[in-house]
């Protein structure tokens, strides 16, 4: 089902019970991320799309959370359920491409042809909603009631943008979701990181001597515009020619004003302009989806030309931080449209999970029906070799009877199934760009582990409990053991005792234990935080220590199980650490006693 605009999804949502208007004055400045933050975070029966109509500043409403929970985001992308995506898609695949192994490598193309071949390729239009207002005298910034989301960052920022570039060489159309900046009235920092296709459009105009790369932001429009902006696709591949496939007829498209690019008809707002790649300014910080502060760094700057717009435009945007929030349901939507893609190539695939606290790239769960030995390692490979699956940090596989959603069938699978001398393949290979464990920029170490079971290998029983005065002599109160003694989770201050020497004395008294140490103010009880912190703390080459070292993977079956103690406390230095560690996102709390003295007029319960 295809959506006119945003506004029509809006009605949607209202119409569902799904959307909560607010009428109270609100600031842009950190005052609507706390509310969305609490809201994105809180029961289901709070957790609405927020359409703030009276936002300080700017004339123009601001709409934030409308993808934040399962049922929005299937509601905007046009089913009932976000696993009829994999359903539909499975469905597409076997009715376009041709079958068997030979055909593999030309499926990615032959799906750009299936997606063509039903008459979803572009739609021209010569007048379109997004130029009833054009501003091409001083267009100015000011005007949009951008967001500061953290009291960190670097200033305001555009959120949730469809970023329009062509390729410098073939001219195929690259549409990303980069935030952008706000320096000034006129110039934004256009934060494209290194994996992503505008920067490797930059990095061809660069090759072919061009000094400029015309740009559009399209803002609103049908939310499967929206989101395909997010979506991982191939390059040269059109994110639009998917957004018109999921809407069920193609995307209208009219000529921008001042650029040589088109831009989605439907959109609430468009900025046009130029990046000049003779000029880079520092950009940042801002608090990212990884929960931490992204540091400063230099980006190319976008060039305002002009901006459009409806003649009274919704202002569409989100915001990102610690999980949950809003883009988590992004990323699952992704994950259950891709499915059946990584099913092409790795058929044995059942099923994935990229849990929130993973923030999408530190953790993938994956289940197959293995077949022989190593056929984990195989699909760990794989996965790593596919797309921007290559940035995963942690894969994790387990057998096809495992729910991958399940935390807790997937623990007992790692602790029924792993022996992590054997079972742990550690790697060195590319990270996503915002990884702050990283011993490098952007490369690290990385993990598979291999939780399926082993036909030559009776399945660990339950280890006898650990004597809890032992354990708190040695680490304090502050720990939790939520597995019984199969896990020990603690808080320590590396000032009073060196890490490694606190996992060596906690395996004198309880040696079958897996351990993880995080910093001393962590609740280790509130094992969503754990799980988050773990993720997002180690390197898995240099943060790991497993009972007894490395040995040959052939080990005697006889042999016991090895556990793994994991540093997830901040580095620094002394640690191996070169590069400086992240600050944690935190709403200041001032913003959080003017929501509360505020929380009754905004009505959102």
């Amino acid at each position: 089902m295809a959506y006119a605009d945003l506004r029509e999804f809006i009605q949607r949502l209202e119409a569902e019970g799904e959307l909560l208007r607010i009428t109270t004055p609100v600031s842009p400045h950190l005052e609507i991320t706390e509310i969305a933050d609490r809201v994105s975070k809180g029961p289901d029966a709070q957790n609405k799309a927020l359409l703030f109509e009276n936002v300080e500043g700017s004339p123009f409403p601001v709409l934030i959370n409308a993808y934040g929970s399962a049922r929005r985001m299937a509601l905007a992308l046009g089913v009932e359920d976000l696993e009829d995506l994999h359903h539909n898609l499975a469905r597409l695949i076997d009715l376009k491409l041709p079958q068997g192994l030979g055909a593999m490598a030309r499926r990615g193309g032959e799906l750009l042809g299936a997606l063509r071949s039903l008459g979803l390729g572009p739609k021209r239009v010569r007048t379109a909603p997004c130029q009833e207002v054009v501003i091409t005298d001083n267009p100015s910034l000011d005007l949009l009631p951008l967001l500061t989301c953290w009291p960190d960052d670097g200033g305001p920022y555009i959120t949730l943008p469809q970023v329009i570039t062509r390729d410098p060489v073939s001219g195929a159309r690259n549409v990303g979701m980069y935030r952008l900046q706000q320096y000034d009235s006129r110039t934004l920092g256009m934060h494209w990181q290194r994996h992503k296709g505008g920067a490797e459009h930059e990095q061809e105009a660069r090759q072919i001597q061009q000094d400029r790369i015309p740009v559009a932001v399209a803002l609103g429009g049908d939310p499967a515009q929206t989101w395909c902006a997010s979506a991982p696709l191939p390059p040269g591949i059109d994110e639009y020619l998917l957004a018109a496939w999921l809407r069920g007829g193609p995307v209208p498209f009219v000529q921008c004003v001042t650029q040589p690019l088109e831009v989605p008809a439907n959109a609430e707002i468009v900025i046009e302009g130029y990046v000049d790649l003779t000029e880079s300014r520092m950009e940042g910080p801002f608090g990212d989806h990884t929960g931490f502060y992204t540091p400063p760094d230099l980006f190319p700057v976008l060039h305002v030309t002009a901006i459009t717009h409806r003649a009274n435009p919704i202002y569409p945007t989100t915001i990102v931080g610690k999980p949950p929030q809003e883009d988590y349901w992004m990323g699952k939507a992704t994950e259950r449209l891709f499915l059946p893609l990584m099913q092409l190539f790795m058929g044995e695939i059942v099923d994935v999970n990229m849990p929130a606290e993973g923030v999408f790239h530190n953790l993938v769960i994956v289940s197959i029906k293995p077949r022989f030995p190593g056929h984990a390692q195989k699909v760990m490979y794989g996965l790593w070799g596919l797309g921007l699956m290559m940035l995963a940090k942690g894969v994790l596989v387990v057998d096809a009877d495992v729910n991958v959603h399940d935390p807790g069938a997937v623990a007992d699978a790692v602790l029924r199934h792993v022996d992590w001398r054997r079972d742990a393949t550690i790697v060195d290979g590319p990270v996503d760009q915002l990884d702050h464990a990283a011993i490098r920029d952007s490369y690290g170490g990385k993990i598979g582990v291999d939780a399926t079971r082993k036909p030559d290998r009776t399945p660990y029983a339950p280890a006898a409990p650990c004597p809890a005065d032992a354990i708190r002599a040695i680490v304090g109160d502050n720990w939790h053991a939520p597995c019984d003694s199969a896990v020990i989770v603690f808080g320590i201050d590396k000032a009073q005792r060196p890490v490694r020497e606190v996992f060596e004395a906690l395996w004198q008294v309880c040696p079958h234990a897996n351990l993880i140490a995080l910093d001393s103010f962590v609740d280790t009880r509130n094992l969503s935080d754990v799980a988050w912190r773990t993720l997002g703390n180690v390197d898995w080459r240099r943060d790991i220590l497993i009972q007894g070292g490395p040995v040959d993977h052939f080990l005697d079956d006889a042999a016991p199980r090895s556990p793994i103690a994991l540093d997830a406390t901040a580095k620094g230095p002394a640690d191996g650490h070169p590069r400086g560690w992240p600050q944690e996102i935190e709403m200041s709390a001032e913003i959080k006693a003017l929501v509360d003295s505020k929380w009754e007029s905004y009505q959102i319960g």
